[in-house]
């Protein structure tokens, strides 16, 4: 039987699903805060204009009152699905310790308390991103399993093997 290249044991806690919500939010896609400035900046202008004349301090303060409040509503948003996956989490996910093991062609996941297997080539996947702390493995562009990299033995070498096994989908955020 085919020995794993690598065995990784990572947990995902409850802060660890916290930041993963905040990477995917703002990081994963990087035209998110220029799109939110760009709506404000819209829609300052459109406050600005009375009667024909441009008010500066008008476009000013509400460029700053509208980029603060739709980082606002998206932070909100954030928080609110968060606290919504806590709530309502009765399977037990969070806390419980996954293992992934490496082989040539495939990733192997076991959960012993979810009582769950599932297995994926690499070519499967959506897409891999590193984070300062995660990477981060998207079965889809919704679907995703977080490794923490303080649960890696050795973060560099894991990285290469990444890297190689997914060649077009790695990306570093």
């Amino acid at each position: 039987m085919e020995e794993p290249k690598i065995i990784i044991n990572t947990t995902m806690t409850k802060d660890d699903y916290r930041n993963f919500l905040y990477i995917a939010t703002f990081r994963r896609n990087k035209i998110v805060i220029p799109m939110l400035f760009l709506i404000a900046l819209f829609g300052s202008m459109i406050i600005s204009f009375d009667n024909g004349q441009f008010s500066l301090t008008r476009f000013m303060t509400s460029l700053l009152f509208l980029s603060v409040l739709s980082i606002t509503v998206v932070i909100f948003k954030v928080e609110r699905k968060n606290a919504q996956r806590v709530k309502t989490d009765k399977t037990g996910t969070f806390d419980s310790i996954n293992t992934l093991k490496f082989y040539d062609d495939r990733i192997v996941m076991e959960n012993e308390a979810l009582k769950s297997t599932a297995e994926l080539k690499y070519d499967q996947f959506f897409a891999v991103m590193e984070s300062k702390d995660y990477f981060i493995f998207y079965f889809t562009v919704n679907q995703a399993s977080l490794v923490r990299k303080k649960d890696i033995d050795n973060a560099n070498a894991f990285k290469e093997f990444i890297v190689d096994k997914f060649k077009g989908k790695y990306k570093n955020i």
